[in-house]
């Protein structure tokens, strides 16, 4: 029984000694697959990292991108806005240019009519002529006759001769020998418009004014009652500055929309628009023959228009918006201009060059530029609230105009001579009308019959007329009146 037991008991040893070998072989076996494993696990750690590496980077590149692209996406609109504009402006230009090929051609077929009514009325002149040659050959012919002693008649020539004299060029401006006196008697007073006022000028015969506003109107007046005589409309934004040419035919308007047009005051009617600036045109001449215009704008360009060919003829770069302009020779060759940036230049409208820059003599930007009768100095007006008047031959500053109180309300706000060029008259921001005397240099005079600033002053022989902010204008004459007030 025991053996039985010893012999059970051995082969239990022997099989838990074959199970403790196939143990110690899978042991093994796991110890290598758990190194296997471990090595995969190294690799598997490495390709991750590696894997966070890309990650990372691919999202640095990914948002590099997305950035470029906004940009790009950004730079293609601004491009796509910058060829809609260059449609508009190239649909514009041909337009333009169509109008200009119908204008053409109705100036042809004008010309055509012209020239055959001047032939046929040179014809009919050479018909008369020939009959009173015939006439006065009869004449000269029978008084020989009777009297060889009657002196015949002058002849056809020297009768054409005696005509009045053209003018000169000296008397462009219209200079008066007569003495100024200061105008300080306010004789009317009116509201001129629905909006702000921005300038006023007085024609040159003194018979007129014209006054510009913000609400896009132009009106003429009668200096005489202060009634409206005619509104003149077209402007699509504010005007900023009105000019009569010499004969008082046309009227001249500078406008923020930046164009400058022309009306014929007998009918009203729009005579030309003179678009081409990018900016706002704060102001326009005419040249003293009327053939052609100078316009500032805020564009930093002078132009000059040829009116008769109807577009711009020169421009001329100023490097800094221009506030006014004026014209200082009877041809127009020179120009004027006061600057945004406190400076005065002088300018060959011939070759565009800038002959003169005049720095130092304002501490603020120029707002008006104006010159004497005779030709001789210019009157500037800035914003550091005074006046100086230069020498023309020598650009030097011969007085300086300023006064307790006195301030220049407006960038757009007029100066200017009078007649005689002894007198300058300017408008404060108070609404007070300063003269000074152009010898001494001192105050002679101030009056006031406003309350707001001034934007301009105009004079012609012995009337002055004021424009206020607040769309009031004053005329103001040397003789006293009951002073009446107009509303429009």
């Amino acid at each position: 029984m025991n053996q039985k037991r010893s012999a059970e008991l051995e082969a239990q040893v022997a099989s838990l000694k074959e199970e403790r070998a196939e143990l110690y072989k899978t042991q093994g076996t796991n110890a290598q697959r758990l190194l296997d494993l471990n090595d995969i696990l190294r690799v598997k750690d490495a390709n991750l990292a590696q894997g966070k590496e890309d990650i990372r980077r691919l999202t640095e590149s990914n948002t590099f991108l997305a950035r470029k692209n906004q940009e790009m996406t950004e730079l293609v609109n601004e491009k796509n806005v910058t060829i809609q504009v260059i449609q508009d402006e190239l649909t514009t230009l041909q337009l333009e240019m169509s109008k200009l090929d119908e204008r053409q051609r109705d100036l042809e077929r004008e010309n055509a009519q012209l020239l055959q009514r001047w032939l046929k009325k040179m014809n009919e002149e050479a018909d008369r002529m020939n009959a009173g040659n015939a006439f006065l050959e009869n004449e000269q012919q029978e008084q020989s006759a009777l009297s060889p002693s009657v002196q015949s008649p002058p002849s056809t020539r020297s009768l054409r001769s005696m005509g009045p004299e053209s003018p000169t060029q000296s008397n462009w401006r219209g200079a008066s020998s007569i003495f100024s006196i200061i105008p300080q008697i306010s004789s009317k007073k009116f509201t001129a418009h629905d909006a702000e006022v921005n300038t006023v000028s007085l024609s040159n015969g003194g018979s007129m004014a014209a006054t510009g506003s913000n609400d896009k109107k132009i009106r003429i007046w009668d200096i005489k009652t202060g009634s409206l005589k005619s509104t003149l409309t077209g402007c699509l934004q504010s005007v900023m500055c009105v000019s009569f040419n010499a004969t008082d035919e046309l009227l001249l308007g500078a406008s923020n929309d930046n164009a400058a047009r022309l009306w014929h005051l007998g009918t009203g009617r729009p005579r030309h628009t003179l678009t081409g600036h990018i900016g706002k045109v704060f102001s326009a001449r005419f040249n003293p023959d009327s053939s052609k215009v100078v316009s500032g704008s805020h564009d930093r360009t002078i132009k000059v228009w040829d009116l008769q060919k109807g577009y711009c003829i020169r421009t001329m770069f100023t490097f800094a918006s221009v506030n006014d302009v004026c014209l200082l020779d009877f041809d127009g060759s020179t120009i004027a201009s006061g600057h945004l940036d406190n400076n005065l230049r002088f300018w060959d409208a011939r070759s565009g060059n800038c002959v003169k820059e005049v720095t130092g003599i304002h501490m603020g930007q120029i707002t008006s530029v104006c010159p004497s009768t005779d030709g001789s100095q210019i009157l500037t007006n800035s914003r550091d609230n005074t006046l100086r008047i230069l020498d023309m031959r020598t650009y030097e500053t011969v007085s300086v105009l300023h006064a307790d109180g006195y301030k220049t309300g407006t960038n757009w706000s007029k100066a200017c001579f009078s007649p005689d060029g002894q007198y300058v008259v300017s408008g404060s921001a108070d609404g007070t009308l300063y003269y000074w005397s152009t010898r001494e240099g001192v105050v002679e005079k101030t009056v006031k019959e406003q309350s707001s600033p001034i934007v301009g002053v105009s004079w012609v022989n012995s009337t002055v007329v004021s424009a206020e902010k607040d769309k009031t204008v004053v005329i103001w004459g040397t003789t006293a009146r009951r002073p009446t007030i107009y509303e429009k």
